[in-house]
């Protein structure tokens, strides 16, 4: 008896363990009341009422889908696209299941509704998703200008900002990506846009705006070619990249190249400055000629990505990046020393190159619906050189020399691990990150080094509280410690909450509030002392004694989206505790011009963001960003203030295969320590044509009525230095320009995956002169 008990219960135990354990495959088609597939559509299966515990993926252009790795039990199978009905079905998972056509009724759109009405952009609590229809993706060349269809994001040539000029991180499927990556994609691939206007916890400190995350329906097994040019035919300017993929099974291969080039003969350099030291009043006045500018900046890229939608993700990129730039300026000088004039001729010469190789891995694993386990590590070497000469003649012969060379060899390792734990309505995240860097100046024969170590170890809580109320909660500890060329240690400790709560007012509208404290530590370059001589008594160095800054930042925002009409409504205000900004000293035999922390910077910001639709075919697209901010500076006993203000007006016109932009932007003044510099003027008209499909051409012209591009930066809040230095290039003024994009791709469509982990090391370790 009790051998067959034991028989029986191995007999249970093995039909059990077959019944936990089977898994197969749902599969389906999905199509229209016409029979048409339906390509793109959301597939989603979840278990009762748990929506967070889910697969899911898109349907490809065939409208088939398939559901890998499904448990045998009852689930609900929802499936929705953007103008139709969203489709909604109990089913029973018994092995490998085939569900059939799956039709999906058209739902009736109001035209007034179809472009900005909230109804049909879905909200999360921590992000809002964005379908573009065929209408509105032929409206554009790439995937990169397609994102200016999210509200205050904006596009520039082969880069992507805020209105206000913030940094954007891009994502490609979940993948770390650049503008660049969007630039040879055609909108037409586009399955979804993931935007999040308030960046989660693991990008808290990297001063971004936003994160967008493009989601695109990319090819089983084939390839996709993607090309896009823009080059002046009035000046030496360009922006080009061309990439090719190919796709087999659940593996990519890629290959990018990217090249941006100018070439100029008339950039100008103004100056006007005076001082004193030692006793002695020193003033000038150098009036610049027409002198060459040109730089050659090239990315060469391979990457390989593996993945299986709900389960894994493996990319890997080795990259080559290099620089070359080169300027020289050529100065008229009416020179005053204690009231004695005299005339002499300013010469100067900058030379600034790199090679950077990067290896950037990443891996993603999720471990059933509810863990998931992101990785990253990157790897970077800079090596860079720079040469800088200057000099001024009396008479033919030299008055003034000074010379400046650095050789850097730099190397960087960043490391990051995010643990995310997910439930129905709250998502849990632990994450840290190490940052290693090591710089050598090789041009010092000894105290030549520089090393910094970087720990931020974080966690966060996201979720909804009900229907209508968001929130994210994260505390992290920011550990920087770095050795200077003076081999002295410093040690900073800070901690970082951060408070995110937003309310759904109703379907259409919005209130965000957030508030999170940052560190800015130290650049690599900036501790640095290397010394570059402005005037032979005015000098421009590094500060090895710079300590990190503590930024408290608030902000209030409201959202609503009419009809056809968007309005988006901020109030800001920003507290800098030390913070890094230029500042003057003397030390009465010169003029130091240097990198200090200030005793606090207060920021205070109102902006408003309007979009209209002003017809019912959507052709026509009006854009207004405005904003005011008030900022106040102290170090020491002086403190400093600057009210400004910006406008960025557009217009969007498009006509069948035409379209027309109109662009305009004020120029912005803003106080940076002890300097008050300006974001220049800036406008363009830009006409394009669809001749056929995937197939833009674009003619423009840039600073149209403008006599040059013009930067002006002034010194302020110090009374050791009065100075303005203008500089402006001629070839940009009425600036003709011609941009080609073309993609092609054939094959089979898969799903992508979600938001993910990047980190970049951009600082090259030398200080340039300004």
């Amino acid at each position: 008896m009790k051998r067959e008990r034991t028989i029986v219960a191995t007999l249970l135990w093995i039909l059990f363990s077959v019944s936990a354990w089977a898994q197969g495959l749902v599969k389906g088609v999905v199509a229209d009341s016409g029979n048409r597939p339906v390509a793109g559509a959301s597939v989603r299966l979840y278990q009762g009422h748990d929506t967070s515990s889910s697969k899911g993926g898109t349907t490809n252009r065939n409208g088939l889908f398939e559901l890998e790795k499904v448990a045998d039990g009852k689930y609900i199978l929802s499936i929705s696209f953007l103008g139709y009905e969203d489709y909604s079905t109990e089913i029973t998972v018994a092995g490998n299941t085939d569900v059939g056509l799956i039709i999906l009724k058209e739902q009736p759109l109001d035209l007034d509704e179809v472009v900005v009405s909230a109804s049909l952009v879905k909200r999360f609590a921590d992000k809002k998703e964005y379908k573009l229809t065929p209408a509105e993706k032929g409206q554009y060349s790439s995937a990169l200008s397609a994102l200016e269809f999210l509200p205050k994001i904006q596009v520039l040539d082969q880069s992507v900002s805020s209105v206000d000029g913030k940094a954007v991180k891009i994502l490609i499927n979940g993948i770390p990506s650049t503008p660049i990556d969007l630039s040879v994609i055609s909108p037409e691939n586009i399955a979804k846009i993931d935007y999040y206007t308030q960046p989660p916890v693991q990008y808290s400190n990297m001063g971004l705006e936003a994160v967008i995350d493009v989601v695109t329906r990319e090819k089983q097994n084939g390839e996709s070619v993607g090309v896009n040019t823009q080059n002046a035919v009035t000046t030496g300017f360009g922006n080009n990249v061309v990439n090719f993929k190919y796709n087999w099974g659940h593996s990519q291969i890629g290959v990018t190249y990217n090249i941006n080039y100018r070439n100029y003969n008339k950039r100008v350099l103004d100056e006007e400055m005076a001082y004193s030291v030692g006793g002695t009043d020193f003033e000038k006045r150098k009036s610049g000629r027409n002198s060459p500018y040109a730089y050659e900046q090239q990315v060469a890229e391979i990457s390989f990505n593996n993945t299986k939608a709900d389960n894994y993700l493996f990319s890997t990129k080795l990259s080559f990046n290099s620089l070359n730039r080169r300027r020289s300026s050529v100065q008229d000088i009416l020179s005053s020393v204690d009231g004695k004039e005299s005339r002499k001729t300013g010469e100067s010469w900058d030379k600034d190159k790199y090679i950077s190789p990067v290896m950037d891995m990443y891996f993603s694993k999720s471990f059933g619906s509810k863990h998931e386990l992101i990785v990253n590590l990157v790897g970077t070497y800079y090596k860079s050189d720079y040469d800088y000469e200057y000099q001024e003649l009396l008479e033919a012969e030299p008055d003034f020399e000074t010379a400046t060379v650095i050789h850097t060899d730099k190397y960087s390792v960043i490391g990051e691990a995010l643990y995310t734990y997910k439930m129905e309505t709250v998502n849990l995240h632990a994450g840290s990150r190490y940052m290693y860097n090591n710089s050598i100046q090789n041009n010092l024969p000894s105290n030549n080094k520089i090393t910094a170590h970087e720990i931020y170890s974080y966690l966060g809580i996201t979720g909804m509280w009900g229907d209508r109320f968001n929130y994210s909660l994260s505390a992290g500890v920011n550990n920087h410690i770095f050795t200077t060329i003076e081999n002295k240690t410093y040690n900073f400790t800070y901690f970082r909450p951060q408070v995110k709560l937003g309310y759904f007012i109703d379907p259409s509208s919005d209130l965000m509030f957030n508030y999170e404290i940052n560190t800015e530590n130290p650049s690599v370059s900036s501790l640095t002392y290397n010394p570059y001589y402005k005037d032979p008594n005015y000098i421009f160095v590094g500060n090895p004694h710079l300590s990190p800054s503590n930024n408290h930042d608030f902000s209030f925002s409201y959202f609503k989206g009419f009809k056809k009409f968007i309005i988006n409504a901020e109030v800001g205000y920003s507290y800098t505790k030390d913070a890094i900004a230029p500042i003057f000293q003397s030390d009465h035999t010169n003029i130091i011009e240097t990198f200090g922390n200030l005793d606090y910077a207060q920021n205070m910001k109102a902006s408003l963001f309007l979009q209209w639709y002003p017809f019912s075919n959507n052709m026509l697209r009006l854009r207004l960003y405005s904003e005011v901010f008030h900022q106040i500076n102290k170090w020491g006993t002086s403190k400093w203030n600057h009210t400004g203000y910006s406008i960025i007006p557009s217009v969007y016109l498009a006509c069948h295969q035409w379209g027309l932009q109109v662009f305009y932007q004020t120029q912005k003044k803003s106080l940076i320590g002890q300097t008050t510099k300006n974001i220049p003027s800036m406008a363009s008209v830009e006409l394009s044509y669809k001749p056929i499909k995937n197939l833009t051409l674009t003619g423009g012209i840039r600073y149209p009525f403008y006599d040059s591009w013009k930067q002006v930066t002034s010194v302020s809040g110090t009374s050791l230095l009065r100075r303005t230095e203008t500089e402006r290039i001629i070839n940009n003024a009425n600036m003709v320009y011609v941009n080609l994009v073309y993609n092609f791709s054939f094959g089979q469509s898969k799903s992508g995956v979600k938001l993910k982990i990047q980190n970049r090391d951009k600082d090259s370790g030398i200080l340039n002169r300004n």
